[in-house]
C-alpha cells in the first residue's frame, strides 16, 4: 500500500472536480456542496458495507466484487473529505497531528 500525500491527493481531486464542473455547469457547487456530497457518498459507502457484511442485498455480486465496490465508495468519501477540508481551509495533516497524534506523546 502506498503512502498518501494529502497535498498531492487534494490537488488531484481538485482537478477532477474542476473537470466535473466544466462537464456539468448547472450543478451548483457552493460552500454546502462538499459536506452534502460527503454525506451522500458516506451513505453509499455504508450501503455497500451492509452488502459486504450480509446485512444488505447482494444484487448478484460476489464478495470480491462487493469489496471492490466498497473500496471505490471509500475513495469517493475520501476525495470529498479532502475537497471539504480544502474549501474550509483545514490542513488535514495538522488537524490529525493536533487531535489524534498528540495522544501518542
Amino acid at each position: 500500500m502506498g503512502k498518501l500525500d494529502f497535498a498531492e491527493a487534494t490537488k488531484k481531486v481538485k482537478r477532477i472536480m474542476k473537470k466535473y464542473q466544466e462537464e456539468f455547469p448547472d450543478v451548483k457547487v457552493d460552500r454546502d456542496y462538499y459536506p452534502f456530497k460527503l454525506t451522500e457518498e458516506w451513505g453509499e459507502c455504508l450501503q455497500v458495507y451492509l452488502m459486504l457484511t450480509g446485512r444488505g442485498r447482494q444484487k448478484g455480486k460476489s464478495k470480491k466484487q462487493i469489496h471492490e465496490m466498497l473500496s471505490e465508495e471509500f475513495a469517493d468519501v475520501l476525495g470529498f473529505l479532502l475537497l471539504f477540508a480544502e474549501a474550509e481551509r483545514i490542513d488535514p495533516v495538522k488537524a490529525l497531528n493536533k487531535k489524534w497524534f498528540s495522544r501518542l506523546k
